[in-house]
């Protein structure tokens, strides 16, 4: 759990060690935050222009849509407790959505209200915002890829492809899809750590669409050749009323190199006849996800750690996807640091 406080009585033994995490998703957005709170100097690296990595919205002349997560839930203590702190520092909100079930089994569609307790929960106003609160004051590059680690001397050196180099720090910690995170070990001449990297998390389009029209269901679950989610972003705090459509992975791989209009047609269909929507229909914004849902078919590998080379990774693909999992991950992480460190004091 984070809360913004004074650091503990270990800062004179800490501060001085420096750690750079490399992605500002929810996970190195966690991490960062809790070795701050121990005294410890980071620096969070993203290629992106802004933090988020899933777990944002895109800006648009139709205020914000969210592209990737859709929501959040809390189910373990330690994520209950963070939540409860972005809701009352007005960071997040319930989402009081009415959830069904699309069914379309050999062309025999069916939509029907699926009720359940589940309480969920979106950032506001955006999806991004709980990570932006968790990285306030902490240094953050952003259009940043970094290209190669170099580990010299007990230190890192990170070089981004736009030449720039980042040195002087005592550990790294990655927090990318598996699939970048072993491309980037493969660059730097390091372990490889993954047995199947490309696997472990599967593509997603995304597309939001407009339409005047009343929802069968906020949260649509889907039982489907081509769909795995649809949202209505109508009760959403500090949206505008659309649909976003998740394709699923299989649906998703097969046509990925597709170009917009492609999406825009397919996402109409759905809408037209099977949610019976009459009403015009305009498109807004396609998004390609390569590394989104969680391949259940793969075992999960947990953080992992590799403390001789002062190299830690993970990301919600440690635990099994979900908004929730990304924060344990980041959670994990800085513990493992932190763990690392006082054994090396305690041996010195």
């Amino acid at each position: 759990m984070i809360q913004r406080k004074s650091v503990t009585s270990s800062k004179e033994k800490t501060t001085m060690k420096k750690i750079a995490v490399i992605g500002a998703g929810l996970t190195g957005a966690t991490a960062a935050a809790n070795l701050v709170q121990q005294g410890y100097q980071v620096t969070v690296f993203d290629k992106g222009r802004s933090a988020g990595g899933r777990m944002s919205s895109k800006r648009t002349e139709q205020g914000y849509l969210d592209m990737g997560a859709q929501y959040f839930t809390a189910r373990t203590d330690v994520f209950k407790q963070q939540v409860q702190l972005w809701l009352d520092a007005g960071q997040a909100d319930v989402w009081p959505c009415t959830t069904a079930l699309l069914c379309n089994e050999d062309g025999v569609v069916s939509l029907k209200s699926s009720k359940d307790e589940q309480r969920r929960f979106v950032g506001v106003p955006s999806m991004h915002s709980p990570i932006n609160a968790l990285l306030l004051g902490i240094p953050l590059i952003t259009g940043c890829r970094i290209s190669k680690l170099d580990y010299r001397q007990q230190s890192w050196i990170l070089w981004g492809d736009n030449g720039i180099s980042y040195a002087g720090f005592d550990a790294v910690l990655l927090t990318l899809p598996p699939a970048q995170a072993q491309q980037l070990m493969t660059q730097s001449s390091l372990p490889e750590v993954f047995d199947t990297a490309a696997n472990l998390l599967e593509p997603c389009w995304a597309v939001a669409m407009q339409a005047e029209a009343s929802p069968a269901g906020d949260a649509i679950f889907c039982q489907h050749p081509k769909l795995r989610f649809i949202s209505h972003q109508q009760y959403k705090s500090g949206r505008n009323s659309c649909f976003v459509l998740h394709f699923n992975a299989a649906f998703s791989a097969e046509h990925l190199q597709q170009p917009a209009d492609f999406w825009f047609a397919e996402a109409t269909a759905v809408l037209r006849d099977e949610l019976n929507i009459k009403q015009t229909i305009e498109p807004l914004v396609a998004h390609r996800w390569l590394y989104a849902s969680q391949n259940d078919q793969t075992a999960v590998p947990g953080c992992i750690e590799l403390p001789d080379h002062q190299l830690w990774l993970g990301g919600d693909w440690s635990y099994g996807g979900r908004v929730e999992n990304a924060y344990l991950a980041g959670f994990a992480l800085a513990q493992a640091v932190i763990r690392n460190y006082k054994l090396q004091q305690e041996n010195a």
